[in-house]
């Protein structure tokens, strides 16, 4: 049974950042992992990536389970069409590093991967779930919170309207 939510680099840095357009969509799903008791996966490769600005805050490694990346990882990477990945023109050193963290996801069989990368994590995750290697649901920041990625029908919880029509007010100049 698919268990657990994995964190990559990119929702972190925007759970740390108030400044970054997505933080309260962070928050929000943070909130829901922590009360609905979902385990929190925190990738070794993902603190490998943060540290190199900041220290992960303590009150966000107290929620979370770390996962290192091992043997199994490194098989299902190679296992990876990382060659097939249509990269539209991206060529970022961090490519290798998604892959990997997506791998970890496949090898743990985790339920959910959450980023705030729509443009490459996200989008070689939903490849991948296309394709049938991934079975895991891929969250994007950019998305807004979207209660129905944990409804076994899919259904969206009223107050999810609710609260995107009162961020969009508070914006409103």
């Amino acid at each position: 049974m698919a268990a657990g939510v994995i964190l990559d680099t990119s929702f972190l840095i925007t759970l740390a950042s108030p400044a970054r357009e997505n933080h309260i969509t962070a928050r929000r799903y943070w909130r829901h992992f922590t009360e609905e008791e979902i385990p929190i996966f925190l990738p070794t490769i993902v603190v490998a990536e943060f540290c190199i600005k900041q220290p992960i805050p303590p009150e966000i490694l107290r929620c979370c389970v770390t996962l290192p990346f091992n043997w199994d990882d490194a098989i299902q990477t190679s296992k990876l069409d990382i060659a097939g990945i249509d990269r539209q023109g991206d060529f970022r050193q961090a490519l290798k590093d998604d892959v990997k963290i997506i791998a970890q996801a496949v090898t743990k069989d985790a339920a959910f991967v959450i980023t705030d990368d729509k443009n490459s994590f996200h989008r070689y995750s939903l490849r991948l779930i296309e394709s049938g290697v991934a079975v895991f649901k891929a969250i994007s920041l950019a998305d807004g919170f979207d209660s129905s990625h944990f409804d076994p029908h899919g259904q969206r919880d009223f107050h999810d309207e609710l609260d995107d029509e009162s961020q969009d007010d508070a914006s409103a100049p």
